[in-house]
């Protein structure tokens, strides 16, 4: 079964550059699935420079998404489907992501009938990323969506990884369930819409 002729948005906000690499894979997965896909980021809410000048990390991870599009309401629109990456912040997500979704200018309704799937990058506070993924799905709901439920590895990372694997990137970042959840969606919203 192929996606061939639907819209994916991926959209994302990231600071030190693990949503964004799982946010690539997921756009990749997608295009696997013969869907055309819009990679976008959100902007930080902190003005750049602040943040930029504190940490090689946040600055090289700038620079690298320099060439990514900003999201705007008008991909949500464009697209069949939408998934959604935050940080996983204390068990919440992004304040960047909740302003883009619920802030002002608020959707209204107008997403209702698209399908949806949420990820976040691995947290080391226990159930942080569980939360977070909670929180996003919760907040899509509100808009209406069909939401595709996260994979128990996305929920339960630390049930299903060795501890190795979740201190940090690159070996915490597990790329190919965020492939495997971009295919997922982009042949749900085909079951379900085409």
């Amino acid at each position: 079964m192929n996606a061939h002729g639907m819209n994916v948005a991926v959209i994302f906000y990231s600071l030190h550059g693990d949503t964004a690499a799982l946010a690539a894979a997921v756009a990749q997965g997608a295009e696997q699935a013969g869907a055309t896909v819009r990679l976008r980021q959100l902007e930080g809410l902190a003005p750049p420079q602040d943040r930029w000048s504190s940490s090689e990390r946040i600055r090289a991870t700038r620079e690298r998404l320099a060439s990514v599009p900003l999201a705007r309401h008008a991909d949500l629109f464009w697209a069949d489907a939408i998934a959604l990456g935050s940080p996983a912040r204390y068990g919440a997500m992004s304040a960047e992501l909740r302003r883009f979704l619920d802030g002002p200018g608020q959707l209204a309704g107008d997403l209702a009938g698209k399908v949806a799937c949420v990820f976040c990058s691995p947290s080391p506070i226990q159930g942080a990323q569980r939360a977070a993924l909670h929180a996003m799905i919760t907040s899509l709901l509100r808009h209406g969506v069909i939401v595709q439920a996260p994979a128990r590895a996305q929920m339960d990372p630390a049930e299903t990884t060795s501890a190795a694997a979740r201190r940090g990137p690159p070996g915490g970042l597990d790329l190919a369930l965020a492939r495997a959840l971009g295919r997922r969606l982009a042949l749900l919203e085909d079951r379900i819409h085409g």
